[in-house]
């Protein structure tokens, strides 16, 4: 009985015991609780970091991005060739992250530089049904390594695989053949199936709150842009067939310039036949216009009704929801106001040229402002909205910058989420800090952290075969030689903060456009109160 007693009474002790050290440990892992400050002025972070003289760290030397272009062009003048022929310009001298040594990349892009594509959403999909069907059909595996990316402007496809040059060319002209979509002897594509994927897509949109993006284009360039006319055509999603489908895939093969890219001719199996390439060209009355090769699209701008800054934040209600999605920034790429030319002087006309006129920012100065600016406020960790409003403030996980220059239409664009009872707070801190740019100069150690960021990614997107793809199909969309990059680089590098405080007057002038999407019974009161001299506006994205 002793013994049961004493062995009876040791578990009592010892779970007492255990029940201490949870408590303890429970208490050491909960999070210290942060106490918000609705608003504050901004902070900017310090890049002077001090060393100890003993420490004797590596000094890194200036990124100078390599001038030399990377492809280069062939010319074929006895051939009158439907595309314009690139290849690498040379065996790169960094690994190609992207690529096997083993295989061969070839493209084939088509671009559209004066005006968008129509319908590039359905001919997405469409594409990519075409794919998989293709792939069932001839059961070749250079096929499971399709890949495609459409923009507004540019369609490219891709193929990677160790084949022969020619027979990749053979596979991707394939898409483009006129009755490519509806051909029972080359795998037509189930029509049923891709208007499933358009309407799954727009169902998915509205759950993941990719609704505020189309309602952000609609907002910032106005219904009539072009932009806004060749997307979301929600009727034709419905009611799509085989023939429409081909209709939108051969008016965009007619409005395309057609541009090929091949492997380094030091490479293996890359020995192209020309001849044939013409022979299998699925459009034999179309040839690639040389005139328009170099043409720059900014000539032929559509002129479009700038939407009327109003000082609203335009609401899209997601009831329940435990975040506030946030789009706030600037379209940069039609007038700066005049009240800016007084504010910073004549430095303006010498140094961002002649705009005292027509306030017309040229493609440089847009190129120059958006990867600039974009870059200091945005750039993740190291830029300023997501070192004061996450790491000081703890107002989001993250908040970023994106800088769209394409070629009817530039913005900066500032986005992020964050919790229903900060949204105010959120909002006015980004406000905050863009007011800030325009009237604090950068310090030096900002600026030569912002040179070493933005030539650094120049340098890292040429590790990637498909960066410098669509680097480079960029640059033909908008008007950009490679003697505009290499200016471009060159301004960079030697940014000031005085240039970059010109940029920023110029850049975020006027208004911003301001979109959020939460609960808004929840969030109006916070807004309200740290917004007053703003209106609030709900609108329902269709």
């Amino acid at each position: 009985m002793i013994n049961l007693t004493a062995t009876h009474g040791r578990p009592k002790q010892l779970q007492g015991l255990m029940c201490g050290v949870v408590a303890l440990l429970l208490s050491a892992c909960q999070q210290t609780q942060i106490v918000f400050t609705p608003t504050e002025p901004p902070s900017l972070a310090s890049f002077d970091t001090p060393y100890p003289l003993d420490n004797h760290l590596p000094e890194s030397g200036v990124i100078i991005p390599a001038t030399d272009p990377v492809f280069s062009d062939e010319v074929h003048t006895e051939l009158d060739l439907p595309y314009q022929l690139h290849r690498l310009a040379s065996v790169q001298r960094t690994h190609d992250l992207s690529s096997n040594s083993l295989s061969n990349r070839v493209s084939l892009a088509a671009i559209s530089p004066q005006a968008p594509f129509n319908n590039p959403d359905i001919l997405q999909i469409a594409l990519q049904e075409k794919a998989r069907a293709l792939a069932i059909h001839l059961a070749d595996p250079c096929l499971e390594t399709f890949s495609i990316r459409v923009s507004l402007h540019s369609i490219n496809l891709s193929l990677t695989c160790p084949d022969d040059v020619n027979h990749i060319y053979g596979l991707l002209v394939q898409f483009w053949q006129p009755n490519t979509f509806v051909d029972a002897t080359t795998a037509p594509v189930d029509i049923d199936n891709i208007r499933r994927q358009l309407k799954l897509n727009k169902h998915l949109n509205a759950f993941s709150g990719a609704e505020i993006d189309k309602l952000w284009r609609e907002k910032l360039l106005g219904p009539e842009h072009p932009y806004n006319k060749v997307l979301n055509n929600d009727a034709l999603f419905d009611s799509l067939n085989l023939k429409q489908l081909q209709q939108i895939q051969q008016q965009a093969a007619s409005q395309a310039q057609w541009h090929l890219f091949l492997p380094n001719s030091q490479a293996k199996n890359v020995e192209f036949d020309l001849q044939a390439s013409i022979k299998l060209w699925p459009l034999l009355t179309t040839s690639f216009p040389k005139s328009l090769s170099k043409s720059s699209p900014q000539a032929d701008k559509r002129e479009t009704t700038t939407p009327k800054q109003t000082q609203k934040i335009y609401l899209i209600d997601a009831p329940g929801s435990v975040q506030t999605q946030v789009r706030l920034g600037y379209r940069i790429d039609y007038r700066i106001d005049h009240s800016i030319n007084h504010a910073i002087g004549h430095t303006v006309d010498s140094e961002l040229g002649d705009i005292s006129e027509t306030n017309q920012l040229s493609s440089q100065e847009v190129a120059l402002s958006c990867r600039s600016l974009s870059a200091l406020m945005g750039r993740s960790f190291s830029g300023r909205l997501y070192y004061d409003l996450r790491e000081k403030r703890g107002l989001t996980y993250g908040i970023y910058g994106q800088c769209a220059n394409a070629p009817l239409s530039s913005s900066i664009k500032f986005y992020g989420s964050t919790a229903i009872k900060h949204t105010g707070a959120f909002v006015v801190g980004i406000l905050d800090h863009l007011a800030l740019v325009k009237t604090q100069s950068a310090s030096q150690g900002e600026i030569d952290a912002l040179k070493t960021y933005l030539m650094g990614e120049d340098v890292l997107s040429q590790d990637s075969s498909i960066q410098r793809e669509n680097q480079y199909l960029q640059q033909l969309s908008t008007g950009l030689t490679q003697v505009d990059v290499q200016k471009l680089n060159a301004e960079l590098q030697a940014l000031t903060s005085k240039r970059l405080q010109q940029l920023a007057n110029g850049a975020f002038s006027g208004e911003p456009l301001i979109i959020l999407r939460g609960d808004i019974d929840k969030i109006i009161p916070d807004l309200t109160s740290k917004l007053p001299e703003w209106q609030l506006e709900r609108v329902k994205v269709d």
